[in-house]
């Protein structure tokens, strides 16, 4: 038996990252480590936080 572990993640429902307190020019890495393949990665502002949220190709 061997063990495989990948190098993105793979979600199947939206995921939403809190990075409000990241620094700006550090949510370029964040979307390169949360993206997944053929999914939109998009900023969205709730009640005064900001999400990184990736949705993901059907």
């Amino acid at each position: 038996m061997s063990a495989t572990s990948r190098d993105r993640p793979r979600y199947a429902t939206p995921t939403r990252v809190d990075v409000t307190e990241c620094r700006t020019d550090r949510i370029a890495d964040r979307v390169r480590l949360n993206r997944v393949r053929d999914s939109e990665v998009h900023l969205e502002r709730r009640g005064g936080r900001t999400f990184l949220v990736t949705t993901p190709a059907e």
